[in-house]
C-alpha cells in the first residue's frame, strides 16, 4: 500500500463529490449494504465467487483473422496525415528557437540599478 492512501481516502473524501450525502455511520452501512445487494443482484462475479474458488466463464475475445485488417488506401491516408502532423510540430520548435534567439538579443525590461547604499 503506498503511503498516504488511508489518509486521502477516507469515507468522508471518497464520498465529497459523489451524489451520495453521508452524514450518519449508519447512514454509510446502508449505503454500503443497497451496493453490495446491487452487485449480487447483477450477479458480477467479484467477491463470493472468487473468495470461494467457484470456477466462471470467461468469453472468449475476438481472433486476429476475425478482426479486419487496414486496407493500403488506410495506411497511405495515415501516414500523409503523420508527416503533417510532424512537420508541422518541427515547424513550430524552429519558430520558437528563432524567436528565442531573437529575444536573448535584446535587453527588455532592464531595472535601473539601485542607488549606493551609504
Amino acid at each position: 500500500m503506498a503511503y498516504g492512501l488511508p489518509r486521502k481516502h477516507t469515507v468522508k473524501s471518497v464520498l465529497h463529490r459523489s451524489c451520495y450525502n453521508v452524514q450518519e455511520p449508519w447512514e454509510l452501512a446502508l449505503l454500503t449494504k443497497a451496493l453490495y445487494n446491487n452487485i449480487a443482484c447483477i450477479g458480477v462475479p467479484l467477491f463470493e465467487d472468487i473468495i470461494y474458488g467457484t470456477p466462471f466463464k470467461i468469453n472468449p475475445g475476438k481472433k486476429t483473422e476475425d478482426v479486419l485488417l487496414p486496407t493500403a488506401e488506410t495506411i497511405e491516408i495515415e501516414k500523409a496525415y503523420e508527416l503533417k502532423h510532424l512537420n508541422e510540430i518541427e515547424l513550430q520548435k524552429n519558430a520558437a528557437e528563432q524567436i528565442q534567439s531573437l529575444l536573448k538579443d535584446k535587453k527588455i525590461g532592464l531595472r535601473r540599478p539601485l542607488p549606493p547604499k551609504k
